[in-house]
């Protein structure tokens, strides 16, 4: 098996590694519906009239990265980010002001003799914080009766001045629509013969579907989350990193093309060209333009062309993660490879996978030596050659 085969099952190891658990997200999904229900249930004065509405039908639901499934665990706490929309059909823009809709939401979780312990206010709504697990950021939306043919919904803008629309439900479709395409493997077939432990190779090429890495992860997915975690430790908090909804559509944008236009040996070199690729879908439109693609009109890099510092930003991990992975596969021997990721996506993940992988060839070891027979006193005096996973 090749170097990139290598790298890339310790990158989803990473990966695996930084993701939220299936226990976490069943946990999470239960306290955001409790949220939701009880949001659902509280009436309000919306008119000033004294007349109480309930936000009956309200609805909440994920968005971003859990929604995505490209969370990745946040550098020095143990709280996943749970970004959550609060959508309420029955109440209209002209009935309320964005300010007093975020208050209203507020009350109603001040309400609440466990929330209102937790709570802290956002720019466009509130987070519950449930400590070692989650924060649960919530952001009410209205309908968009401006737009009744599509499936947009409104929100605030950061400062509460006005509406603005919004499609997460719509971006996540069109991310699982792409991510759920499956890229091409262009390799010669070998047959194998049982029987006779023969091995014949086909001189012509052949064309199949790439063998699917984890059922549970989509290759998208994974990239993303890599691009992601190396973004966290290139720039660990500071300000004007590139954002994840830049960095998901870029690298959507770009894996769709790829898909679309060449075949692929291994995951490795699909995961290098959709990096290299995004660029590509970075547009001038009297300025720097990343369209979003399902509001129209939406430009995610708004203030790239008033804040500089953010495309140089960009360009800076653009190049910086390029460079990685292009280096990556060159380096001899597992030292300097293990090294090179500790350096790009941190060292306490990539630790935890080579611990793991030399705890399992350890124990492979072991376990080949006691089928011969062989005592455990008698395999201490045995030296074993150190593995390096990658022929070396």
């Amino acid at each position: 098996m090749s170097t990139k085969n290598e790298i890339f099952k310790i990158l989803e190891k990473v990966g695996e590694s930084l993701e939220i658990t299936k226990t976490q997200r069943q946990l999470a999904e239960e306290r955001y519906k409790a949220v939701g229900k009880w949001l659902a249930e509280g009436e309000y004065c919306l008119l000033g009239d004294g007349k109480k509405q309930c936000f009956k039908d309200g609805e909440i639901y994920p968005q971003g990265s859990f929604r995505l499934e490209t969370t990745v665990k946040p550098i020095g706490k143990n709280e996943f980010d749970i970004d959550l929309v609060f959508y309420t059909p029955n109440v209209s823009a002209d009935m309320i002001t964005p300010e007093r809709l975020k208050e209203l939401v507020g009350n109603r979780l001040k309400e609440h003799d466990t929330y209102k312990k937790m709570l802290t206010p956002l720019n466009r709504g509130w987070c519950i914080n449930y400590a070692n697990e989650f924060h649960l950021d919530v952001t009410p939306s209205l309908d968009n009766h401006f737009e009744p043919h599509n499936e947009s919904e409104l929100v605030a803008d950061k400062k509460l001045e006005r509406y603005m629309p919004t499609n997460p439900e719509g971006y996540a479709k069109w991310f699982d629509d792409i991510a759920s395409m499956q890229p091409i493997l262009k390799s010669t077939k070998a047959m194998f013969d049982s029987r006779n432990m023969m091995i014949t190779t086909e001189d012509a090429a052949t064309v199949t579907e790439l063998p699917e890495h984890n059922p549970n992860k989509p290759l998208l997915k994974r990239f993303i989350q890599i691009f992601k975690r190396h973004r966290d430790i290139m720039f660990d908090g500071k300000d004007d990193a590139p954002i994840s909804i830049i960095i998901t559509t870029l690298a959507t944008k770009s894996y769709e093309y790829c898909i679309q236009n060449y075949s692929y040996d291994n995951e490795y070199a699909l995961m290098t060209d959709t990096l290299k690729y995004m660029t590509k879908f970075i547009e001038n439109r009297n300025g720097y333009w990343i369209e979003n693609p399902t509001v129209n009109g939406e430009n995610f890099a708004e203030k790239w062309n008033y804040k500089p510092i953010k495309k140089q930003n960009f360009d800076n991990w653009h190049n910086a993660i390029i460079g990685i992975f292009e280096s990556v596969i060159n380096l001899q021997g597992q030292h300097l490879i293990f090294e090179s990721l500790r350096n790009g996506l941190g060292e306490s993940p990539v630790n935890k996978v080579y611990k793991d992988m030399t705890d399992n060839v350890a124990q492979n070891r072991l376990n080949g030596l006691l089928s011969l027979g062989l005592s455990s006193n008698a395999t201490d005096s045995l030296a074993m050659k150190q593995n390096t996973f990658f022929g070396k």
